[in-house]
This record gives C-alpha cells, sequence and structure tokens, in this order.
C-alpha cells in the first residue's frame, strides 16, 4: 500500500513573461523588503526596476535591502531584518537567486521571533526552539536551482562557527512566488550547470529517502530528474532556447520545491553544504558536482532498485551485475557533457588538511540520520580524498 501526505501552501505564478502579472497580483502586506545581491546584478540587468515599477503600479511600497551575499550568512540576515524593522516593512520579497531568497526568508523569521536566529537551527550548535511564524514572503526567482521558491527551507551560514544549516518552518513557505524563465535567460554558463545539477540532486535525492512511501513524490521527483537530464545541456549549449530554459526552471523551482517540501534530501547535500560553510566562496552547486562521482559509487549498491531506477529516468540501462550503477553511468555521462566531471576541489580554496573537519560537522554536528543507508565517517573522508583534485 502507498500513503500520500502533501501540505503545498506557496501560490505559484509560472511562465514566460510572467513577472508581467505582480502588478496585479495582491500582495500580503503593504510594504515589501526587497532583498537582492550586493553585486548590482539586479540593478545592471533593469530587473529590480522592473519590480519597482511593477510593485508601484499595484499600489504596494516597498525599500531595497542590497547587500545580500553568495552562501548567505546569519549577520546577514540580522542586518535585513534591522533595516526592515526600521522602515515599517510588513513581509519580505526575495529577488533573484537561492541567496537573496533565503535571505528574505531568514529575515521573515526574525522579524516574527524572538531572540538569536540560531536560537532556531534545528541541528549542529543551534538552539532547536520551534520557529512557529514568520512575516509573509514573496520570491521572484532569476535562476533554477535551489526549489526555495516552493518549499520550507532556508539555508544560512554562520561564519563563526563555519556551519551551514537548514532553517526550517511552515511559516516560511512563500506565500507567493513568480517564476518567469524570461529573468533566467542571461544566467552565466557555469551558474547555470551548478544550478542545473543542484536541482537534479534535489529530486533525485528527494526520490531516494522517499523510498516509495509517498506516491505524489515520486511523481514530482521522477519528472524532475526526467526534465532535467532532457534539457541542461540544451541549455548549456543554447541560453537561448526557451523551452529548455523553461523545463529547467519547471524542474528545479516547482518539482524541486514540491519534493523537498514534502521529504528531504541525503547526506550528498548535507556534505555539499558542509564544504560550502567552510568556503564561502564555494558556490552550493559545485560542492555537490566535486564529490557526486565518488558519493554514487559508495552508495548506488546499497538502495540498488532506487538508483537503477533513477538511471532509467536519464537514459541507462540497468545492468544485473552492477546493481545501482546505472545512475553513476547516467550521472557521469551528464557531468562529462556538461563539461564539469573534473571540476576542482583546490580551485575553490578547499584544503585536505580539512577534511577531518568537514567530515566531523557533517556526520557529527549537522547529522546524517535521514539517510536510508549508512556511512560512517571513514567513509565520507574516503569520498573527499578521492574526490579531491
Amino acid at each position: 500500500m502507498f500513503s500520500v501526505d502533501t501540505y503545498l501552501p506557496t501560490r505559484v505564478v509560472f511562465g514566460y513573461g510572467r513577472l508581467n502579472d505582480l502588478k496585479d497580483l495582491k500582495m500580503p502586506g503593504k510594504k515589501a523588503l526587497i532583498c537582492i545581491t550586493a553585486d548590482g546584478l539586479m540593478e545592471s540587468l533593469g530587473i529590480l526596476e522592473r519590480v519597482e515599477n511593477l510593485l508601484k503600479e499595484g499600489g504596494t511600497e516597498y525599500t531595497v535591502y542590497n547587500k545580500v551575499q553568495p552562501n548567505p550568512t546569519k549577520a546577514c540576515v540580522e542586518e535585513a531584518t534591522e533595516f526592515a524593522r526600521q522602515n515599517g516593512c510588513d513581509f519580505t520579497l526575495g529577488l533573484g537567486g537561492g541567496s537573496s531568497i533565503d535571505t528574505a526568508k531568514g529575515c521573515a523569521l526574525m522579524l516574527a521571533l524572538e531572540g538569536d536566529l540560531w536560537n532556531y537551527a534545528y541541528t549542529g550548535t543551534g538552539g532547536r526552539q520551534e520557529a512557529d511564524k514568520a512575516f509573509p514572503v514573496v520570491t521572484i526567482t532569476t535562476t533554477c536551482g535551489t526549489g526555495t521558491e516552493c518549499d520550507q527551507y532556508c539555508v544560512i551560514t554562520n561564519q563563526d562557527t563555519n556551519e551551514k544549516l537548514d532553517f526550517t518552518s511552515e511559516a516560511i513557505f512563500p506565500t507567493l512566488s513568480i517564476i518567469d524563465p524570461e529573468l533566467m535567460m542571461s544566467l552565466p554558463k557555469m551558474l547555470t550547470i551548478y544550478q542545473g545539477f543542484d536541482a537534479l540532486f534535489h529530486n533525485a535525492e528527494c526520490y531516494v529517502t522517499n523510498g516509495h512511501r509517498n506516491r505524489l513524490l515520486d511523481l514530482y521527483s521522477a519528472d524532475g530528474v526526467k526534465t532535467v537530464a532532457e534539457n541542461l545541456i540544451k541549455v548549456v549549449h543554447d541560453p537561448s532556447d526557451k523551452d529548455a530554459r523553461t523545463n529547467m526552471a519547471y524542474a528545479a523551482d516547482i518539482l524541486g520545491g514540491y519534493s523537498m517540501a514534502l521529504d528531504s534530501v541525503t547526506s550528498h547535500h548535507i556534505l555539499g553544504q558542509t564544504l560550502g560553510g567552510f568556503y564561502n566562496k564555494f558556490p552550493h552547486g559545485a560542492t555537490l558536482i566535486v564529490v557526486a562521482e565518488e558519493y554514487y559509487k559508495k552508495v548506488c549498491a546499497l538502495l540498488p532498485q532506487e538508483f537503477d531506477e533513477l538511471g532509467e529516468m536519464m537514459g541507462e540501462v540497468r545492468d544485473p551485475e552492477k546493481p545501482g550503477y546505472a545512475y553513476v553511468k547516467a550521472l557521469t555521462k551528464l557531468l562529462d557533457d556538461a563539461g564539469v566531471r573534473d571540476l576542482k576541489m583546490s580551485d575553490f580554496g578547499v584544503q585536505k588538511e580539512d577534511f577531518a573537519k568537514i567530515v566531523d560537522m557533517t556526520v557529527n554536528q549537522v547529522g546524517v540520520d535521514l539517510d536510508r543507508y549508512t556511512l560512517t565517517e571513514a567513509d565520507f573522508m574516503e569520498i573527499l580524498e578521492k574526490s579531491y583534485r
């Protein structure tokens, strides 16, 4: 027998050119805190100005916080929260990629809760207090990777402890998410690749964790894996391919978000996030790519049915002599086709001397209890050592 357990409260407005709907959509408050990155990208592309004009047309006030950094930090969230209070904002709007949206989500929590942000982290050195309320969140995404547009998570880094941790609360499901592939057409090639693999892994890992328990989740995650496998290389070779961009946005921002809203990723993602916590300039998708091949060589035979099914979704045929290995074959082919199979950790400043601390953080501080297989500290050390270039 199968079960269905679902709660997906976000209103999604999806499609090419749908940003223009913003002026006609009811906002969840009177004044927005718009969170954008400090690199000036939203300004230079003219996207911020478009959003501002559309909000004005709809009668919504706003102020802009433009200091978000990649792998957003606790300090950044705290600063944004104080800025929102000073300006009388009653909802947040994440404009851009996962960093901007996660900052908006973290700020929404702290506008409603008391005390320190880290009190509400549920792993690592977090205080594990319940984050049961938040100000409303709106997202307008310009990337296709994180799935945060449709889930109840945000990921924040504490630079004092080198922790990059998930915060989870039904209160930070976005009230409204506008997902317009037109805004993604100018994504740089490497970001397209990093985010595309992040989307693949979100869907594939949730498929594995689910173990066919929730039939609805299987539909979301399987469609996500197939869609990424069919469209990522098309976008890499032709960034102007509207159909492929739209399919990638659908797989990443809707299907990936829905999958994570209903289950969780595996320790592959925990290891990647830990790398990002130690090396704040290491793009999240890249942290996943550099360890992926060795990670899945290690675990594919532990759940051969699910991993062979994933491989078949990506066009590979299972081999009875190598149970579970179809996914490894499909994954390494996609990595080769995207030109990132030999991506180097060392290019992002990773030092082998930090491996023991990274493994300890992954296994003992954050934890890998949600896996349906068991990996030891020695296993993670082996994965890192074999992956290092």
